[in-house]
């Protein structure tokens, strides 16, 4: 929506609000029950909801009245039903949505590094933001949406870092910008390990959908992922009981780092740009099995196989008593052909 177009739209509206912005919920009934959330809408096809008490991550979205993400068969569930056990404490709670945070200090496979046992990608996504807020600001003529929250991840004698995050929601185009900072409000070096499940599902998700990268270099994961069925750009028809299979991106063309999904059948596709310079490693999570049907495209600052790994390897991120770290990333949905055809030129 265009500041210049307001005086006419108001002959038509009495209230735009109706069209776009930000309505702040309450979830009341079930595991969700209590879980603070903004609906957002940007007027052009786009409605999204961030979880204010999950660390304002994108539970749901639908693009053009389809569905982007993966919906586990968690649900929506309260951060204070999370109890880190290993693997199964985050994947009891992983509603996954479009996007789960995971870090702050670590994330990725469960490991014990530091003399501490640190489960599955770390505590963000089940810890509720403080100072949230949802407004609509003008950058020129163009209506934005913006929210704003901070989640901590803090222990008495140990770390204290703060992620700041802000995230604009665009009226004049289908597009997320999500902006974080990671600041080392303690006394000692910090790892900041961030990863960002982006996740699709069904029916963008669908047997036939391609998935391109940027990428110079793609392995494997393991054995299964290297001789398992399928390939890792061609989504499959999902099968019961087919395990995960994971395959890292690396070596990317040009200055940013671009992943897609492509539903050709829909007309649909969803990008993600990234800083490749903060996101050297992008994990792609393709899960074809029957019932947790997904696909993860995730931009990682250390990649997924835990802290002592990333430590062992020489790789992982440090932040320094009173400095920061910036991990930024755009998210695009389009349903034009040409536009569509011109990000895959891209690749």
């Amino acid at each position: 929506m265009k500041k210049s177009e307001l005086f006419e739209l108001r002959k038509k509206v009495g209230n735009p609000a109706s069209l776009f912005g930000a309505v702040d919920c309450v979830i009341n009934d079930g595991p969700a029950k209590g879980v603070r959330v903004f609906h957002v809408r940007n007027g052009k096809g786009l409605e999204a909801t961030v979880a204010a008490d999950r660390g304002l991550d994108i539970p749901h979205l639908i693009y053009k009245g389809v569905n982007m993400g993966f919906a586990s068969k968690t649900g929506m569930r309260s951060p204070y039903l999370y109890v880190e056990d290993g693997v199964r404490g985050f994947l009891k709670q992983f509603y996954a949505g479009l996007m789960t945070t995971c870090g702050i200090t670590y994330s990725g496979a469960p490991c014990k590094d530091a003399e501490r046992d640190l489960g599955l990608h770390g505590p963000y996504s089940n810890t509720p933001a403080g100072e949230c807020s949802a407004r609509v600001e003008y950058e020129g003529d163009d209506a934005v949406i913006i929210i704003t929250g901070k989640v901590r991840e803090a222990c008495v004698f140990e770390e204290n870092m703060q992620l700041t995050r802000q995230m604009k929601i665009y009226t004049e185009k289908d597009e997320i910008e999500v902006t974080d900072r990671v600041e080392n409000l303690g006394f000692a070096d910090q790892p900041s390990m961030m990863v960002y499940h982006i996740n699709f599902g069904y029916p963008m998700l669908d047997a036939g959908a391609k998935v391109y990268t940027n990428a110079a270099n793609v392995e494997p994961r393991d054995e299964w992922a290297k001789t398992g069925p399928g390939t890792y750009d061609v989504i499959d028809e999902p099968e019961i009981g087919r395990a995960e299979q994971c395959y890292f991106h690396t070596e990317f063309k040009g200055d940013s780092g671009i992943a897609m999904i492509h539903n050709e059948k829909l007309g649909l596709a969803a990008a993600i740009e990234f800083d490749r310079k903060a996101f050297p490693i992008l994990c792609e999570w393709k899960c074809m099995m029957a019932g947790d049907y997904a696909l993860g495209l995730e931009p990682t600052a250390a990649g997924v196989m835990g802290r002592e790994y990333a430590r062992e390897k020489g790789i992982l991120p440090i932040v320094k008593p009173g400095e920061c770290a910036d991990y930024k990333f755009k998210l695009s949905f389009l349903d034009d052909k040409e536009a569509i055809s011109k990000m895959i030129e891209k690749m």
